[in-house]
């Protein structure tokens, strides 16, 4: 199914495209406090975002990748992305998600998060997402906790390309 346009109170969320590139690389993707605990890693050029940004437009029509630029209403913005996908190795649907450090702690990510997640329940029919945070990342766990997710373990995760690896605590949520 496409990635539809979602709108909450203070956001439209919408499917990013190659066009956002350079915001997205300046505000968030070239940050290294705020790709710390992603697992894909920093991008060190806008070439690498742009990359990123082909899969994500061919991944708009996917059933197994959902995933939507957070564009503040009041200025236009673009400040983060989230959304799910198919985690084969745990056979459900991961939550993710990112945004401008200048915006943390303002409820931004919970806001677009709960949004997301009533689409992944009343549109999709998925009846359970899976969630994680590096045991650092306190104020990632603390969104999936305001969110409803619900401890089930500690595990741990790598970068994708393999430099780094985190202890992390993983989270059900049953829609």
């Amino acid at each position: 199914m496409e990635t539809p346009i979602l709108e909450t109170e203070r956001l439209i969320l919408r499917p990013l495209i190659l066009d956002d590139a350079e915001d997205v690389y300046r505000k968030w993707s070239s940050d290294p406090k705020a790709v710390k605990y992603m697992q894909w890693d920093l991008h060190t050029s806008i070439n690498v975002t742009k990359e990123w940004l082909t899969t994500e437009e061919k991944a708009i029509d996917s059933d197994n990748h959902y995933n939507w630029g957070f564009v503040l209403k009041k200025t236009g913005c673009l400040i983060g992305s989230g959304g799910f996908y198919y985690n084969a190795e745990c056979k459900m649907f991961e939550i993710g998600y990112i945004i401008m450090r200048q915006y943390w702690g303002q409820g931004i990510t919970s806001e677009a998060a709960e949004k997301i997640i009533s689409y992944a329940k009343d549109t999709l029919g998925i009846n359970t997402l899976y969630g994680k945070y590096a045991k650092d990342n306190i104020a990632s766990g603390c969104i999936l906790e305001k969110l409803g997710f619900i401890y089930q373990n500690d595990g741990k995760y790598s970068k994708f390309s393999g430099s780094m690896e985190f202890q992390c605590k993983e989270y059900i949520l049953k829609l």
